[in-house]
């Protein structure tokens, strides 16, 4: 097979020339290639700026958000004490809590057996649910009549065992076994809390006789019957006293103990303690303070996207971009025009966020102080629905629409993008139709440099021929 070296028989650096050629053909690729790049940067900004624009509108939906101005926050001057929170439909109040009496559950500890595996006997025993006297003497049934029956059969007669019985009954009663050094011992304690969740425990052993110490009469719990057991705590419920009005409760959990205020009491007090719920208005700074930062983030961005430098005379990624410049705009008009929502607070301004030079905003802390004190018409100026009056719609939802109207579905700057990633495919296919054309104009410049160098080759060799010839002709007329 001949091996060909373009170039050789011509003596023409072949190759250099093609790429020379070709370099100059592939102009309009590379015009193509800092278009894509530009589009996709511009494709990039456009999602930052979504990114910040979206921000924005999360953060001026809190502001328009009513629940925002209805937050409240509770303290208790004894947290140890007295744990309080409150909701949105608090309404700020002052309470004086004391607290003489914690509910708490019944327990009762059975007589000592050997060990946990010891048997205990079996047959029945009845758990019903009431309230005991202060010295369990008379027990006061539920009503309507709240019980459990549980069999204990062969088998399953140990502490152990009848521990498991119980607990697995789910009555309202559960079981553990309590050791020491003088053997074993079930304790019984209610599920829940208060002066009804107290229990008795008859039995029904096998030795027909549930008043005396042997057998299943030993978990027995009934002293006007002289059932036999010990270490008892009586079921009560929880006593207080509130603005000194008596408070009685089966939880020490004291759900809407007024409308929206809840209190979990831990333990009793050594006087009353003072509950407070006001106005969360250290929540509401911060969210208007987040709203404010959101908004610099964003007007700064664009700002930045949009300048022209005249001393390095470069243009911003998005200087001259109408979508972005149109934002803009809408933004800086928005801080200026006031709402008539309120009869106080008209402006930004008037609540303590003013405009400066560069477009920002800036919150003057002892102007928006006085703002927050006067909660009701400042709710108006950001979160009022304008009853259909669209200059009475508070600020913050107008800017919680425009975000929506730009970085929402379908919005402005999503359709911005649409269009960016369609010029980028449009340049991808035309980078790849104009690959295709180069590789066409590039075989074709190969061949006919080729052929060139071919013919070169023979006219080179008929030359030398020729030369030869010429060279014997004088050399024989010579006489040579």
């Amino acid at each position: 097979m001949a091996i060909q070296s373009t170039g050789i028989g011509s003596g023409l650096d072949v190759n250099s020339i093609i790429n020379q050629l070709l370099a100059i053909e592939s102009r309009p690729l590379a015009r193509l290639q800092e278009t894509a790049s530009t589009t996709q940067t511009q494709l990039s900004t456009y999602g930052a700026l979504k990114s910040r624009i979206a921000a924005l509108g999360d953060a001026a939906e809190k502001l328009a958000t009513a629940a925002t101005w209805n937050k409240t926050r509770a303290t208790s001057a004894d947290t140890a004490a007295l744990t309080v929170t409150s909701s949105g439909s608090a309404t700020p109040v002052n309470l004086q809590v004391e607290v003489t009496q914690l509910a708490q559950a019944q327990s009762v500890a059975t007589s000592r057996l050997p060990s946990a595996a010891a048997s205990v006997g079996t047959g029945t025993l009845m758990i019903e649910f009431g309230s005991w006297n202060q010295d369990f003497l008379a027990f006061t049934p539920t009503v309507p009549l709240k019980s459990a029956t549980i069999v204990i059969g062969s088998g399953e007669d140990s502490l152990a065992g009848i521990r498991d019985k119980i607990n697995a009954a789910d009555a309202g009663v559960t079981a553990a076994i309590l050791n020491d050094s003088q053997g074993s011992r079930l304790v019984l304690r209610s599920t829940a809390t208060g002066a009804e969740s107290g229990f008795r425990i008859t039995a029904t052993d096998d030795d027909a006789n549930p008043l005396d110490d042997s057998g299943l009469s030993r978990l027995a719990f009934d002293p006007p019957g002289g059932a036999p057991a010990s270490g008892n705590q009586r079921a009560v419920d929880l006593v207080a006293s509130v603005n000194g009005a008596p408070v009685v409760s089966a939880s020490n959990q004291l759900d809407d103990l007024v409308d929206g205020v809840s209190l979990q009491v831990a333990r009793t007090t050594t006087g009353p303690v003072e509950v407070n719920v006001a106005r969360d208005t250290e929540s509401m700074k911060t969210l208007i303070q987040q709203f404010v930062g959101a908004y610099n983030e964003a007007n700064k961005f664009l700002a930045d996207q949009t300048r022209y430098n005249a001393d390095t005379k470069t243009s911003a990624t998005l200087q001259g971009d109408r979508v972005a410049v149109a934002l803009q705009g809408q933004l800086r008009s928005l801080v200026a025009t006031g709402s008539s929502a309120s009869p106080v607070f008209d402006t930004l301004s008037s609540a303590g966020i003013s405009l400066q030079r560069d477009g920002s905003l800036k919150v003057d802390d002892g102007k928006l102080a006085s703002a927050l004190a006067n909660l009701p018409e400042l709710a108006k100026l950001f979160s009022a629905d304008g009853g259909g009056n669209p200059l009475a719609v508070g600020i913050a939802r107008r800017f919680d629409a425009l975000a929506d109207l730009n970085a929402g579905t379908g919005g402005a700057l999503e359709s911005r993008e649409d269009g960016l990633k369609q010029r980028l495919s449009r340049n991808r296919t035309e980078q790849e139709r104009f690959n295709d054309r180069m590789a066409m104009v590039e075989a074709r410049l190969r061949a006919q440099y080729t052929a060139l160098d071919s013919r070169m080759a023979q006219l080179n060799g008929l030359s030398a021929y020729v030369s030869q010839q010429v060279d014997l002709l004088n050399r024989s007329s010579n006489g040579s």
